[in-house]
């Protein structure tokens, strides 16, 4: 592989991120709950050792909280990892953090100043993850019956990025003076009002921060139905997406790739991130029995729960043993999270969909030796494209990360395919490295 990978450290700010019953844990082996700020500070500086680019938080404003959801803690309950930022940040130096903030319910002059402000205070190591919200949940807590329309909700946060980018602008490079032999401040001719009067946000501004040092956050997405990868490939710096196996990511790429060169841009600059759980141990033995013991606690029903909340439709009063082609299920949820089985199996169950539903199988790939899980990675990349992986754990999370870092890391930088230093100042020059290098090849 001759590029760099990107690696990222995926969470969400609750008691198990992804892999249903992942908080439960041997007692003695606990330092810290989640629910400690030390819990969180360890795994950043774990984060920041390993050479990662980021911590990155997945969120969302509700959740189905059916019984299931509550007796197993699946992705609830969940706190904002926004204020969880500024702390972590403050104990590391060098690693970018990355947050999910909705354009549905976050008005868009708020989210642009509060992101501005964390910029500045982690001096340029902040993302932004871009969503529209899929659960009606999350719009019965904001006062609605359901949320927009699907294709609206994007046709609303191409306007709201219109609204953030002139904003994050409204400041010229050189309209701060902090002239104190005069008493001028700034000058007011070089920071302007923007008076956006777009079809669904008015607003005049300027944005009340002085420009970040990245002057906007990185931006990620993670859509991935038509009109999300039509708006990724329009906005994204890097799209988080999930894929079974090369051929699928292949395919994605190669769509995003022609969807971006419809705006002028450059399908190399944007960054593709593929949702990964590996579970790395000394043997392949170890892994694999370490794998099948976290998923055998796993209820079906707790599965079936955890796609229902995503999917936004109750599976749990379906025939979980039909194929799902059949069901001609109307979801409102994230269609492309099952879209990835069906394209892969026609006759998919739902009972084998939720056996594997963010947990994986007991004997997947990336479960296995360092050298065999680090074989995997490269080879997804190489045959399947794309640019690293957001790594989210499948046990205690200080401890999973630690272990990444003592085993599978040193692997990846021995075959010279992840950085063992920091390069820049910035998130976003993290995610770029190497591209001024390829771009003075092209030049040549």
């Amino acid at each position: 592989m001759n590029k760099q990978m990107h690696l990222t450290g995926f969470m969400l700010y609750c008691p198990a991120p992804h892999m249903i019953m992942s908080w439960v844990y041997p007692r003695e082996k606990i330092r810290h709950q989640w629910t400690e700020i030390e819990y969180w500070t360890e795994i950043a500086q774990t984060l920041e050792r390993g050479k990662m680019d980021m911590f990155f938080f997945a969120d969302g404003w509700g959740f189905s909280s059916n019984d299931a959801t509550v007796r197993y803690g699946i992705q609830f309950p969940t706190s904002d990892p926004v204020c969880l930022v500024p702390y972590m940040a403050a104990v590391t130096r060098k690693l970018g953090f990355a947050m999910t903030m909705s354009t549905t319910f976050y008005p868009p002059y708020m989210l642009a100043r509060k992101l501005s402000t964390l910029d500045h205070i982690t001096k340029g190591r902040i993302g932004w993850n871009i969503v529209t919200s899929a659960s009606s949940a999350e719009a019965k807590n904001f006062g609605m019956e359901n949320l927009p329309p699907h294709d609206e909700r994007y046709d609303r946060a191409d306007d709201y990025m219109d609204v953030c980018n002139k904003l994050w602008n409204s400041w010229e490079d050189d309209a701060l003076l902090m002239d104190m032999e005069n008493g001028i401040f700034a000058d007011p001719a070089k920071v302007h009002k923007i008076n956006h009067d777009g079809p669904y946000y008015k607003v005049q501004g300027p944005l009340t921060v002085i420009p970040s040092p990245q002057r906007r956050p990185y931006l990620f997405q993670a859509g991935q139905s038509e009109r999300g990868r039509e708006f990724a490939a329009k906005h994204a710096e890097c799209i988080f997406a999930a894929a079974n196996g090369a051929r699928q990511m292949r395919a994605f790429c190669d769509d995003i790739a022609g969807r971006a060169e419809k705006y002028g841009r450059d399908p190399r600059s944007i960054k593709i991130m593929w949702g990964a759980q590996p579970l790395v141990a000394h043997s392949e033995t170890e892994a694999k029995t370490r794998q099948a013991e976290i998923r055998a606690r796993i209820p079906i029903e707790a599965s079936l729960s955890l796609l229902s909340g995503h999917l936004n439709y109750n599976l749990n009063e379906l025939d979980i043993d039909l194929p799902v082609a059949d069901m001609n299920l109307q979801v409102t949820g994230i269609q492309g999270m099952l879209d990835i089985y069906t394209k892969a199996d026609p006759k998919v169950t739902l009972r084998q969909i939720a056996s594997s539903y963010l947990s994986g199988s007991d004997s997947g790939p990336m479960i296995g030796t360092p050298e065999q899980v680090a074989d995997h990675m490269v080879y997804l990349l190489e045959e399947g494209g794309g640019d690293g992986f957001q790594i989210t754990p499948s046990y205690y999370a200080p401890d999973f990360f630690i272990g990444i870092n003592e085993m599978l890391i040193p692997e990846l930088q021995k075959r010279g395919v992840f950085r063992e230093e920091y390069r820049g100042q910035t998130l976003r020059d993290y995610m770029n490295e190497g591209d001024a290098a390829r771009a003075a090849r092209a030049a040549e």
